[in-house]
């Protein structure tokens, strides 16, 4: 898997257009969470939908079903081929959330956190919890860091619940960080996970 912020720094996402349609801005396939970020970097991206359908609250994956709220104000869905769900902010912020339960393995969440920072540079933890989400454990990882010189601030959170892998994340400018971060936060506390669909 790799991590799908690569995606947004090159500015390569679908976003749905006119009645639904998906409209192109980049090319190429995309899985996971973990998957956006390199393939951004990569420059690999789809214009095809995410795996699975957004209706009513509720996410109805492949794989999982989940609740959650999107993000209200300037926040825009994209479209991100084997994604998920994704938002893109004004300037750039993304929140995306995302479901895995098959060929995971059974990693610590450290472990999973760590997966979703592949490729990325000058990495600084600076903050790092344990707390309850969904009826789980979750952890959540603040991260300054850089891909390709270009400095980034990340809020992660990652929980196992029922065999599934879920990571819920907020990736931004250092200067709009802080500004957007309790957006990401209600779509944190609206979290809620339905089960697996295997």
């Amino acid at each position: 898997m790799i991590p799908w912020h690569y995606l947004w720094l090159k500015g390569r996402l679908t976003r749905p257009g006119r009645a639904g349609t998906p409209r192109q801005v980049g090319a190429l396939p995309v899985r996971f969470l973990g998957t956006f970020l390199l393939l951004l970097v990569s420059g690999t991206l789809t214009a095809c939908a995410g795996k699975g359908t957004f209706r009513d609250g509720i996410f109805y994956g492949n794989e999982a079903r989940y609740r959650v709220a999107p993000p209200g104000g300037p926040w825009e869905r994209v479209s991100i081929s084997g994604n998920d769900l994704a938002w893109e902010g004004a300037a750039g912020e993304v929140i995306a959330v995302n479901a895995l339960c098959s060929e995971h393995g059974d990693p610590s969440l450290q472990v999973l956190t760590n997966h979703l920072l592949m490729g990325f540079e000058d990495r600084t933890v600076r903050e790092r919890e344990t707390l309850q989400l969904a009826g789980r454990a979750a952890l959540r990882t603040r991260v300054g860091a850089s891909l390709d010189g270009v400095k980034r601030e990340l809020e992660l959170l990652v929980l196992k619940k029922d065999g599934c892998v879920y990571d819920l994340s907020y990736l931004a400018p250092p200067s709009t960080f802080d500004a957007r971060l309790p957006d990401f936060h209600a779509v944190v506390e609206s979290f809620e996970a339905l089960g697996s669909r295997r």
